[in-house]
């Protein structure tokens, strides 16, 4: 079941994402959940670009570029607390 669900992934399941996790961060603050919200939203775009993305190179996408975010967003966060 998760599997025909994965492979089924649309632009509109990652912009229902993001917007979830846009929503979730106006509760939490803290700013990790928008980047996740941003690349979520962003592999919408490109899902409607590029529609022949495997359901494997969208969560790698999404996981890479999260990851990739969330630690720049820390360091950064991080940089602007130290002055």
């Amino acid at each position: 079941m998760l599997l025909t669900f994965l492979q089924g992934l649309s632009p509109w399941h990652w912009l229902g994402l993001g917007i979830l996790l846009l929503i979730l961060e106006v509760f939490d603050a803290g700013g990790y959940l928008l980047w996740m919200a941003l690349v979520a939203t962003g592999l919408a775009v490109l899902l409607q670009v590029l529609p022949d993305f495997s359901w494997k190179l969208q969560l790698l996408l999404f996981v890479s570029l999260s990851t990739l975010l969330l630690l720049l967003w820390k360091r950064w966060r991080e940089h602007l607390l130290d002055r």
